[in-house]
């Protein structure tokens, strides 16, 4: 896959975590978001020991640090009521992700993962994932960047809460290297952000900075902001999908799903055709339309042969198939060489 050959928008449904750590389930969202019209599902790939510290988690649990998508839930179902054993629960093991992977292949789905350290990079060669997808909390790690670089596959990389100058120093990390088949996304990582915060004309910047493709990693609710992304015309759309916003687990709420999917893909897509080009361009069909919907110049009464025309003599009625507004000119003071009917369309013809 060549990034900056899209010829449509490329949409991501990020399972994430949103399986629960159920296998099935993973299959079966997998499956949905194929049937929904995505072009691709992503993954995570961590573990406990590599995402985050144990007093980060006791911090998590106690509510000493809140996160808006890591709430502190009780479920019986799952049976898991700490964010340490949400952690542990939620992992996606390589056995796991290789049939993710296996199946994303059988079905006709690209496969993407976010890994979090050379280990996953690696492991995503290996599988040969259809990309790597960089998540914010790395867009200053550019260590990580340029192991990324290495594995040579496509790299796809979330800019959410990075300043300005450290998505320059993400670019040229690139450019340094040679790499060209990446891409950046506009994201802000607030789950869900306030509308006023979403800032969806800085895709504007980014297309005039950056020599590749630009998309954006949503967080909002519904579907509303990646369409008007779209209308940015952005190629690359990544959506968190779940099957049911209400089930227990991080980012449900915050996630399309299966009708929010599909709208994002259907009407993505048609919003994409409907850009065309910044140039004015007129369809065939719209030409066609001239002699239907314009106006010419029309007799308002019956008028004799040898009459000078005035502006008195006509108004403007539909066809568009005589003297138009703009050529008058050419016939005021004239005289008709015919008798002219009221209600008649005047063309050239009809004057000496």
């Amino acid at each position: 896959m060549i990034l900056k050959e899209l010829e449509k928008p490329y949409i991501i449904a990020e399972i994430g975590c949103n399986h629960n750590g159920d296998t099935e389930l993973g299959l079966k969202m997998i499956k949905a978001a194929k049937d929904c019209g995505a072009d691709a599902v992503k993954f995570q790939y961590f573990t406990k020991d590599n995402l985050v510290t144990d007093k980060y988690l006791d911090d998590l649990d106690s509510g000493n640090v809140k996160l808006e998508n890591v709430a502190v839930w009780k479920s019986e179902s799952l049976g898991l009521n700490t964010v340490r054993e949400q952690v542990a629960a939620f992992t996606n093991d390589e056995k796991q992700l290789i049939e993710f992977r296996n199946y994303c292949r059988q079905i006709g789905v690209d496969f993407g993962c976010t890994p979090v350290d050379d280990k996953g990079v690696e492991f995503l060669k290996q599988i040969e994932s259809d990309f790597i997808k960089l998540a914010s909390m790395d867009a200053d790690n550019l260590e990580m960047i340029e192991n990324c670089i290495k594995a040579d596959l496509p790299i796809i990389l979330s800019t959410g809460m990075a300043s300005l100058p450290e998505i320059d120093a993400i670019y040229n990390m690139f450019k340094k290297k040679g790499f060209c088949n990446f891409s950046m996304l506009h994201c802000v990582s607030i789950y869900p952000p306030r509308d006023e915060i979403i800032n969806l004309n800085f895709i504007d910047t980014l297309k005039s900075l950056y020599d590749c493709e630009i998309g954006y990693s949503d967080h909002s609710l519904g579907f509303s902001i990646p369409l008007a992304a779209i209308a940015k015309g952005v190629k690359i759309i990544e959506k968190h999908f779940t099957l049911d916003k209400n089930m227990v687990g991080w980012d449900h709420k915050v996630s399309a799903d299966e009708a929010d999917l599909k709208i994002i893909c259907e009407e993505g897509n048609k919003v994409f055709r409907s850009l065309g080009s910044t140039y004015k361009v007129l369809a065939p069909e719209e030409i066609e339309k001239r002699e239907k919907f314009r106006r010419s110049a029309t007799a308002v009464q019956d008028l004799p042969k040898g009459h000078i025309l005035t502006r008195e003599d006509f108004i403007y009625k539909r066809p568009g198939t005589g003297i138009s507004p703009k050529e008058i000119d050419y016939i005021l003071g004239r005289k008709l060489k015919e008798d002219i009917a009221a209600d008649t369309t005047l063309t050239l013809s009809v004057f000496e």
